[in-house]
């Protein structure tokens, strides 16, 4: 394949509208508003979050995920070691695969995701007491 294959500013900011998470290039099976570019080695989205959002206890068998703070703020929270990371606007970082983790982030918080492999390997998790807690402090 040659040449250049664009999504609008327009066209991703138009499919945020009522979801949280765009993809927008990905090897995907599930469907979603915004027309992404294909790739079967990395996906890439977006994911938005206008108010308060707890995003449920999971972790990924195979994909290492990179993200990159755009806005705003989110919270980590490791389930297995009880220890809690925090990044704002700016901050890059890496979650690795069986890291099993929750996360609650500020309104107004925009992040870049970057998955490798383009997989769909969640394995959402019972929230423990623990994990309760901390979504409620």
């Amino acid at each position: 394949m040659r040449g250049f294959k664009a999504i609008s500013h327009n066209d991703i900011t138009n499919s945020l509208d009522g979801v949280t998470r765009q993809y927008l290039t990905g090897n995907l099976k599930k469907p979603q508003v915004l027309q992404h570019i294909h790739d079967e080695n990395v996906e890439i989205g977006v994911t938005s979050y206008p108010k308060a959002t707890a995003e449920e206890p999971h972790y990924h068998t195979v994909a290492t995920e990179y993200q990159y703070v755009i806005s705003g703020q989110t919270t980590y929270y490791n389930v297995e070691t009880k220890e809690e990371e925090t990044y704002y606007s700016g901050d890059f970082y890496v979650i690795y695969p069986n890291t099993i983790y929750a996360q609650k982030s500020t309104p107004g918080t925009t992040i870049i995701f970057i998955k490798i492999p383009s997989i769909n390997d969640k394995m959402s998790i019972e929230k423990d007491l623990y994990t309760d807690t901390w979504y409620n402090k």
